[in-house]
C-alpha cells in the first residue's frame, strides 16, 4: 500500500514540473479519487497563484488635507495673566495698620511710584490695602489723594483690625520749699520770696486727688474719664485710642480743695505756676503708653 502512494505522489509531482516548465496546461492522467492527492493538488495551486501575484504597493501615511482654504491654521493664542491693580498718590501718605490716624504708621506712599493693590476695605472705608512700600505687613492706604489703575473688584475683602489702645499717667507731689533753708531745698526765688522750684526732688507724693481726661486739645471741653491718684500719687488713664487730649488737675474741684487748700494750703508751680486750673495737652500716638505728667504743689510754710 505504502508503494502505491509514493507512485501517486511521484506523479502528480512530475505532472506540476511540467507544467511550470512549458507554461502549457497539460491534462492530467486519470487517477482514482484520492483525498491526499486532492490536498496536494491544492497546495500546488495556491503556490502557483502566489507566484503570479503582484507584489502590494507600500501603504504612504497621506497628510491631512486643509479642507478650510489654502491658508495654514494659525497657532493657538496664549492666554495673558491680567495686570495686578496699582495705586499711585498725588500728595505723599502714610500707609497705616488700619482704615484711621487711630492706627500706627507702617510705611509711606510717595508721588512718582506705584503700589501693587492686594485687598479692598470693607463698606465705603476710603482705603485699600496695597503691598508695604517698607516691607512687613500690607498697610492700608487713604485714597484721598490716590489713583487706582485696573480692576481691584475680584479683590478679597479685609476686616477692620482693631483699633490699638494706649494710656495716660502722672502723678502729683508737694512741692516743697524750706524758706528757712532756700538754698538747699529745691527753693527758686519768685518777686522775694521763696517758692517751689517745679522740679520733683523725690518729695511727698498726694493721694486722693482727681484727675481729669478731657477729648482734644486744651482749654478742656469734653470731659471723658476721671482718676484718683494712688498711695504713690499716680493718676492713670488706661485704654485710649490714638488722639490729642487735655489733662486737668482743678484745685477747687470737689475732693481736690480739701486735700489742697484746707489740709495743705499753697498754690501749684508745674506746670504752670499759680493757676488753679493746671492742663496738659497729649498727643497719643497709636498703641502708646506715655507718663510723666506730673503736677507740683507748693504747700504753704507753718
Amino acid at each position: 500500500m505504502l508503494t502505491k502512494k509514493k507512485n501517486l505522489f511521484f506523479s502528480v509531482l512530475a505532472i506540476v514540473i511540467a507544467t511550470l516548465a512549458c507554461g502549457v496546461p497539460t491534462a492530467a492522467p486519470t487517477v482514482a479519487p484520492n483525498l491526499e492527492a486532492t490536498q496536494l493538488a491544492a497546495t500546488i495551486e495556491a503556490l502557483q497563484q502566489g507566484q503570479n501575484a503582484q507584489p502590494a504597493a507600500p501603504t504612504v501615511e497621506q497628510a491631512p488635507v486643509n479642507t478650510q482654504g489654502s491658508e495654514a491654521t494659525a497657532a493657538p493664542t496664549a492666554i495673558t495673566a491680567p495686570e495686578k491693580p496699582t495705586l499711585t498718590v498725588s500728595v505723599n501718605t502714610n500707609c497705616r495698620s488700619g482704615p484711621s490716624i487711630k492706627y500706627p504708621i507702617t510705611g509711606s506712599i510717595v508721588t512718582n511710584s506705584s503700589f501693587e493693590v492686594v485687598a479692598r476695605a470693607p463698606g465705603s472705608e476710603p482705603y485699600v490695602i496695597i503691598k508695604n512700600p517698607g516691607g512687613g505687613a500690607d498697610c492700608w492706604a487713604w485714597l484721598e489723594h490716590a489713583t487706582i489703575t485696573g480692576d481691584i473688584s475680584g479683590l478679597p475683602t479685609v476686616a477692620i483690625p482693631a483699633v490699638p489702645l494706649g494710656s495716660i499717667s502722672g502723678f502729683v507731689w508737694v512741692d516743697d520749699c524750706d524758706d528757712l533753708n532756700p538754698t538747699t531745698t529745691g527753693c527758686v526765688n519768685i518777686n522775694g520770696t521763696p517758692e517751689g522750684d517745679g522740679v520733683f526732688n523725690n518729695e511727698f507724693l498726694l493721694q486722693g486727688l482727681t484727675v481729669e481726661l478731657f477729648s482734644g486739645d486744651c482749654p478742656p471741653k469734653t470731659s471723658m474719664a476721671t482718676s484718683k491718684t494712688n498711695a504713690n500719687g499716680v493718676y492713670k488713664f488706661d485704654g485710649i485710642e490714638a488722639g490729642t487730649y487735655c489733662v486737668v488737675i482743678d484745685t477747687f474741684k470737689a475732693g481736690n480743695n480739701t486735700i489742697l487748700i484746707q489740709n495743705f494750703g499753697g498754690a501749684f508751680t508745674f506746670p504752670q505756676r499759680f493757676n488753679d486750673v493746671q492742663t496738659f495737652k497729649v498727643d497719643l500716638l497709636p498703641g502708646k503708653n506715655v507718663n510723666g505728667f506730673n503736677f507740683g504743689w507748693d504747700d504753704f510754710e507753718q
